[in-house]
């Protein structure tokens, strides 16, 4: 018989979890050895249990019985991966507490999000829909030396599914509370005798806000969104396959509106944060679309692969909203960019079987950003409004060139590294207007009117990794491991309020250090992972406060120390259980004067943790299916993730915190045998747990935002 485990010690909600998982504990008959793994986290594809890196995956059927249908959504069923919200037209992502929480046009992200290898450039496109997805690879740690740009804290890897050998074709349709109403179909396989597969896939979600606004009848934090996306592979001759890919993404999600707290305005909001309930005088609007598409050629060269990735990608956004989110005239801010990006990479690299693997490649980015921000004063202030408009051109090129090699010393021991330089130039060019007759603006410090300033960046840097591998058998793999990474510096491209000399910043880089070991047991029906890591930022770019604005430098310096341990178990046929946990130690050795206090007075950040960072983050799911007839099968899944509290701002105000919560989601339901149609229910968020994911002031007056309350309902997909 399968044994169970006892729940001794845990809290209720992991009791109830486990006592559901635990209870579909069934006699273990033999069955098939579990499927491998296959990851392209080294720009090839190999075994994730041979890949000297901490990664996780998650695959498309994964993510589908999870109903994980955005990227936002990820956080917190990986270890030491974040995501939060909060902010307008913006998710933050989290990796190893390394976070990038600013809407500036020129201060880039340094956690990179790449789909079938094409480099996103704007980190409001990472909220994107999982359509189509073959699978999702989280990379941990710098991975500059391969992936390049902005990867000094991690990377995003997302595969799309390649078009089907035989004609399919699959919809699915979900309902669920507050409206929701989803709906998806997918089409692949050949086209005709002409040698190529092609697939088209779709999805439109709509969803009521889970905030509402009794005094304009409205509601925010909605979804209303559609996706497209477009694929085909086709031989040319007997050497060469070329893919054309295709993706449209539009929303009109009207997000980061917060809700009143405490403070001065508390009395023009009579409902509790809990009641989800907002009164505003202003109405908030939002937009974001992208569109894009990539040219690749893998070629045989006879000795080794070559292979050219042509990308041309544009993203938009534009959102205003009510700044003081109440019926007061009091302010309101807004932004809009547009951002084109053309990139083109091309490598060559070694044959799977050759004695020594290596890589060799050049690339190529340029992007164009025209960014217009704007912060009002109302009527309710000084008896008229006042308007700041900062209007940004930023024009970035990058190039680079890399190579890595690996080479076996023995049978057990492998070595291998890589290098990469890269060369980033920036120019930037910034008018500050403000409405006519204007002058608290000014007086307060909020912004003041700017004429044709430009300024420039450009900058050489090398990056790269070494790291040896000990696999004293074919289960067991032991690595350690060192990498150098770079983000490019950027530009204070957003309201400012005093005369700028320079408004640059410069590059950070970071030095990381792993050591870790992964393990397979019983024909790869039980995996075990763990690694650990230490990582010592210099020149860290960070935002700090001074006077009323924001303004990004070279402030900082910080340690980050931790480990994850993840944990595969199929112990019977249909059953699975994965689990996982991090922790993160994440401090600013030195960091003078991040803020400012009530007198003006420079503070200190030195020794704070870093924001968005907390110290645990855990998960385990259970997924079991049973036969309820000769072509049925009855299936009940779960999950729980748990992320401990963090600090919003570098001053680790306890007043401000991303709050600690514990969410517990499952599905039941009913399936064919051969995966023809399902049937389920589903509930997220089953016990309603009310946390505050995102808080700050705003003129004496606290505000918050709260993560989605419970939500449930019903999914069909049918497969032909």
């Amino acid at each position: 018989m399968s044994k169970c485990f006892g729940k001794t010690g845990m809290t209720t909600k992991l009791k109830t979890f486990l006592l559901v998982a635990t209870s579909l504990c069934a006699p273990a008959t033999a069955f098939a050895q579990s499927d491998e793994i296959i990851v392209s986290a080294r720009k090839k594809a190999e075994n994730i249990q041979d890949v000297p890196i901490s990664v996780s995956v998650l695959d498309g059927e994964k993510l589908a019985e999870m109903n994980v249908r955005n990227l936002d959504q990820i956080g917190g069923l990986i270890p030491n991966v974040v995501t939060a919200g909060g902010g307008q037209g913006d998710t933050t992502f989290s990796i190893r507490g390394l976070s990038t929480t600013s809407n500036n046009p020129g201060f880039e992200g340094g956690i990179g999000l790449y789909i079938d290898e094409v480099y996103i450039g704007k980190q409001y496109a990472f909220v994107t829909p999982l359509l189509d997805v073959g699978r999702l690879e989280v990379l941990r740690g710098p991975q500059g030396t391969l992936f390049g740009r902005n990867t000094i804290g991690g990377v995003i890897n997302m595969v799309t599914a390649n078009p089907s050998d035989e004609f399919e074709a699959s919809a699915r349709a979900i309902i669920g509370n507050y409206d929701y109403v989803s709906g998806a179909f997918r089409i692949s396989g050949p086209v005709a005798d002409t040698g190529i597969k092609a697939s088209v896939s779709g999805q439109v979600i709509k969803r009521d806000g889970y905030l509402k606004d009794f005094a304009r009848d409205a509601d925010y934090n909605n979804e209303d969104s559609i996706n497209f996306r477009f694929k085909a592979i086709a031989p040319i001759g007997e050497r060469i396959q070329a893919t054309v890919a295709l993706d449209y993404y539009e929303d009109k999600n009207v997000e980061g509106i917060s809700d009143i707290r405490s403070g001065a305005l508390e009395p023009l909001d009579p409902y509790p944060l809990t009641d989800r309930m907002i009164g505003t005088d202003y109405a908030a609007s939002g937009r974001r679309d992208a569109v894009g598409g990539y040219v690749r050629f893998d070629a045989d060269m006879g000795f080794a692969d070559l292979v050219s990735i042509s990308a041309l990608r544009r993203h938009r956004i534009k959102g205003i909203l009510d700044q003081d989110f109440s019926v007061a005239d009091i302010s309101y801010t807004g932004r809009k960019q547009d951002q084109h990006q053309i990139s083109q990479e091309l490598r060559l690299q070694s044959k799977a079987d050759s004695p020594i693997s290596y890589l060799a490649g050049f690339y190529y980015y340029a992007e164009e950003i025209d960014a217009m921000t704007i912060a009002n004063l109302g009527v309710d202030v000084l008896g008229s409004p006042e308007t700041a408009y900062t209007i940004a051109n930023i024009d970035a090129d990058t190039y680079a060139f890399f190579g890595a090699a690996e080479m076996a010393i023995t049978d057990m021991l492998t070595i291998g590294g890589g290098i990469r330089y890269t060369h980033e130039s920036k120019e930037l060019a910034l008018d500050q207007v403000l409405s006519p007759g204007a002058f608290l603006v000014q007086f307060l410090g909020i912004a003041i009117p700017i004429s044709d300033f430009s300024d420039d960046v450009s900058e050489g840097a090398v990056s790269g990794n070494a790291y040896i591998n000990l696999k004293p058998t074919d289960n067991i793999m032991a690595y350690a491991s060192y990498s150098r990474g770079y983000k490019a510096g950027g530009f204070n491209a957003t309201i400012i309020g005093t005369t700028p000399s320079d408004l640059a910043f410069d590059a950070e880089f970071v030095n990381s250090y792993e050591v870790g070991f992964k393990t397979s047991w019983a024909d790869n029906r039980l995996r075990f992972n763990a690694a650990a890591f230490y990582i010592d930022y210099t020149d860290k770019q960070e935002q700090s406060n001074v006077a009323t604005f924001f303004i990004v430098d070279n402030a900082a310096a910080a340690e980050v120390k931790g480990f994850e341990v993840e944990l595969f178990a199929e112990p019977a046929e249909d059953f699975t259980i994965t689990a996982g946990a991090g922790y993160t130690d994440a401090t600013y050795d030195k960091y003078p004067a991040c803020s400012i206090d009530g007198s003006f007075n420079p503070v200190s950040c030195s020794g704070n943790r870093l924001q968005n960072a907390p110290k645990w983050t855990a998960s385990v799911a259970a997924r079991y299916a049973h036969p309820l007839t000769a072509s049925t099968k009855g299936f009940i899944g779960g999950d729980l993730s748990y992320r401990g509290d963090a600090f919003v701002n570098v001053t680790n105000d306890p007043g401000y915190l991303h709050e600690a919560r514990t969410l517990v989601n499952g599905r039941l339901g009913i399936e064919a045998s051969d995966g023809s149609w399902s049937a389920s229910i589903w509930a997220k968020n089953i016990f309603d747990e009310e946390a505050q994911e995102f808080s700050f002031d705003f003129l004496g007056t606290d505000y918050a935002y709260l993560n989605p309350p419970r939500t449930f309902g019903g999914e069909v997909s049918v497969k032909f």
